[in-house]
């Protein structure tokens, strides 16, 4: 890929001393670990990190009516070119918090890239893995499969 663009939503995600609002529709949660995630991941850089649009979706992965969380570390860049510390030559982290409660709970943590989510409740989600191969999974009930 060659650049990713600096937005989610209307909002740019810049970490430093405290990280932009991702946009006005995203959970404090989802912001929390939005923060937590490019601390970690640019934690090498000595910079700042960014998230492109695409890199965090908001939406219910599992089917119960409530917004899950999704964060691909393919869309993140550390120090304004750097890759984030969670990718590999070819893929990266995917992080999927599912709700429960009040809370976000990491449910999966897979590497991949190139992730999409399609429509259906709950939605399908694919992306690549390593060698280029393709995948896809989506909440059977007590999993993703």
């Amino acid at each position: 890929m060659s650049r990713f663009s600096l937005f989610v939503g209307a909002a740019a995600l810049i970490l430093g001393a405290h990280a932009a609002p991702v946009a006005a529709q995203s959970s404090n949660a989802a912001r929390y670990l939005l923060q937590q995630e490019l601390s970690k991941a640019c934690e090498f850089s000595g910079g700042g990190g960014q998230i492109s649009n695409g890199g965090l979706m908001e939406r219910d992965f599992d089917g119960d009516g409530r917004d899950d969380l999704l964060i691909a570390h393919e869309a993140i860049r550390c120090g304004g070119s750097g890759r984030s510390s969670f990718c590999g030559m070819q893929v990266c982290s995917v992080r999927i918090w599912l709700r429960r409660g009040d809370l976000l709970t990491l449910e999966k943590d897979m590497l991949g890239g190139g992730i999409e989510v399609s429509g259906g409740t709950p939605p399908t989600i694919s992306g690549y893995g390593h060698g280029g191969g393709q995948w896809s999974m989506r909440w059977s009930g007590g999993a993703f499969r």
